[in-house]
């Protein structure tokens, strides 16, 4: 079965309420079952956007992911998946997520085209390609997610750690500049990346990241994270702390710091969340994809609120399991950005996820935005999704 990878943005309510926000990078444990694999999902999308002083916007679209990789001869496979979607009835996207090409219109995209060899504890893989890095991720939160052509290397010869290189070339999808073709990530010179994962302390994870950019605005990113998240009795509790600094090509570094903390009621199914991010010197920049800052929410991120920025979240989410509905998680999640004229925009978001089976699930995000200070709509906004894997 595929898994996917950050079905809605919405689920970073459950990241953050657990207190992780560990990126597993795509591709790192290896398919020790020698034959072709054959998988994808069909999904279907419908999004309303009433925005105040206007109207109400709507959208929707059907479409999926067919993904294919051969079968492993002396480690080197071939992989490729097709990408598809295509409006329903409404097509009407002022201010939704992308859910179609350039000019809302249908389209299909070859996503992912990839030659992959495993050797000894290493994968190296050439072509377009999903990749999950903090900075530049699937975020798949549309139709068709962020993919990248690119050449990664992850490696685990050390024991309990995973080291990531890649050289970015090209980027197609929702976050990218052109959504349904793939163009150049800062021009002729792209982006090179280095990460570490290191998980060799019980319940602690530790990352470092650094992304360069040539000759772009912001031409270099350093990240460092640390989570923990432990369990005592019926009880569960979890913390993180991040810290980003990003040059520019002109002028000062952008400093950007955060801090989560979750609490569990594990016997209650009830995780309840906070989590903090300020910038100093400059505004954030949540890269290419969706970005790692603890706070960002469903529409309102620590980019936003511009230089000198704070935001506040907060959160609480019930596993329903323990009332008999399995499957079923419900959320509520609010945003605070302040900006450095302590102008204020706020988000609430309500939030459901439903896995009716192993192949089936919904997932629903209610949004009531006030983010007129912030240059963004004043808006209610509701986003349903289903998906069948296979």
């Amino acid at each position: 079965m595929i898994i996917i990878i950050n079905i809605l943005n919405g689920d970073v309510m459950k990241k953050k309420i657990i207190g992780l926000a560990l990126f597993t990078i795509v591709g790192v444990e290896a398919n020790n079952v020698n034959q072709t694999i054959v998988d994808g999902y069909i999904r279907g999308t419908y999004q309303s956007h009433d925005v105040k002083d206007d109207k109400v916007y709507k959208d929707d679209a059907i479409g999926g992911k067919l993904h294919f990789e051969t079968a492993s001869t002396d480690g080197v496979s071939l992989g490729a998946s097709f990408y598809g979607t295509s409006s329903v009835v409404n097509d009407d996207n002022h201010g939704l997520i992308s859910l179609r090409g350039e000019s809302h219109k249908s389209y299909g995209i070859l996503g992912e085209a990839y030659l992959k060899s495993k050797f000894g504890k290493n994968v190296l893989t050439i072509g377009r390609q999903e990749i999950e890095t903090p900075f530049a991720q699937v975020d798949d939160i549309g139709m068709i997610p962020n993919t990248f052509e690119a050449v990664t290397l992850i490696n685990n010869e050390m024991k309990d750690t995973t080291l990531f290189l890649g050289q970015i070339q090209k980027m197609a999808g929702v976050d990218a500049e052109v959504t349904d073709k793939f163009t150049k990530v800062n021009g002729s010179k792209n982006m090179q990346v280095l990460g570490l994962n290191y998980e060799g302390i019980d319940n602690l994870a530790l990352l470092g990241w650094y992304y360069r950019l040539s000759g772009a605005e912001v031409d270099k990113i350093t990240y460092l994270e640390a989570t923990y998240e432990k369990e005592f009795g019926a009880y569960g509790y979890g913390w993180g702390l991040q810290y980003s600094k990003q040059g520019h090509n002109v002028g000062k570094s952008t400093q950007i710091l955060g801090a989560t903390l979750s609490v569990s009621a594990i016997n209650m199914g009830l995780t309840f969340s906070t989590a903090y991010n300020e910038t100093k010197d400059g505004s954030a920049f949540s890269g290419f994809g969706g970005g790692p800052f603890f706070s960002n929410s469903e529409y309102l991120i620590l980019d936003n609120a511009g230089d000198d920025a704070k935001a506040k979240w907060m959160g609480v989410e019930l596993d329903a399991s323990v009332l008999g509905m399995d499957g079923l998680n419900i959320g509520i999640g609010k945003i605070t950005l302040e900006t450095e004229e302590n102008k204020k925009a706020t988000e609430v978001d309500f939030v459901a996820s439903y896995e009716i089976n192993k192949d089936i699930e919904m997932h629903m995000i209610y949004s009531d935005l006030k983010g007129a200070n912030v240059d963004e709509d004043d808006a209610k906004h509701l986003r349903i999704y289903a998906n069948y894997n296979f």
